[in-house]
């Protein structure tokens, strides 16, 4: 499934919209081709971050292709200009929710491209991690969860999720003590209605 959005242009003085597509089900097989692209990018990113580098700068999208493969994750993208600017896995198995009695989405990974980051010398495109949160929240709802939506946070983005609206549970020595984030359903709603988004 593709679904139309729109990103800020950060390159223009103006900031306009320009055109850009969520993309679900992107194929494993384009895994390559990412890291490909983003690779080296990423280490300029974490240098210019400072002597911390950035966390995730580790990360490898070719280490997800075997659970895309495999059904157990589910990729979805944000492309704009013909490049991939940001990428998300979710588990397809939902893991119980911290703050209600039911299930809710995980998402395992989410990164915007490394030259979309907020820290590099100069953004392309702002708003793809929120377009990526917004496709986690209406994948909760098609799937029955409500818009319930559980993630771990690296400490260099609990920023970001805290202005999307999601809870801090608190560290969870569980995994690596790092911080776990949850939408109850109505927060989900109440953070969408916010950004103008519809479900």
């Amino acid at each position: 499934m593709r679904r139309a959005i729109r990103l800020i242009d950060a390159r223009r003085p103006d900031r306009p919209f320009i055109a850009a597509t969520v993309v679900r089900d992107f194929p494993a097989d384009s895994l390559d081709a990412v890291e490909a692209a983003w690779a080296d990018a990423r280490d300029l990113a974490s240098a210019a971050a400072g002597p911390a580098g950035l966390e995730h700068g580790h990360w490898d999208w070719r280490n997800k292709a075997r659970g895309a493969r495999s059904g157990a994750i589910h990729l979805i993208a944000v492309e704009a200009e013909g490049d991939v600017q940001g990428l998300m896995a979710i588990d397809r198995q939902p893991r119980p929710a911290r703050r209600a009695a039911a299930d809710a989405l995980y998402v395992d990974y989410l990164e915007a491209a490394p030259w979309n980051l907020k820290g590099s010398a100069a953004p392309r495109f702002v708003g793809v991690g929120t377009a990526l949160l917004v496709d986690a929240v209406r994948l909760s709802l098609e799937g029955g969860l409500g818009g319930r939506v559980g993630l771990h946070s690296l400490p260099q983005s609990a920023a970001f999720y805290a202005r999307c609206r999601m809870a801090a549970v608190g560290p969870d020595p569980g995994y690596y003590g790092l911080t776990y984030f949850e939408y109850t359903g109505v927060e989900a709603a109440d953070w969408l209605a916010a950004i103008e988004e519809t479900p």
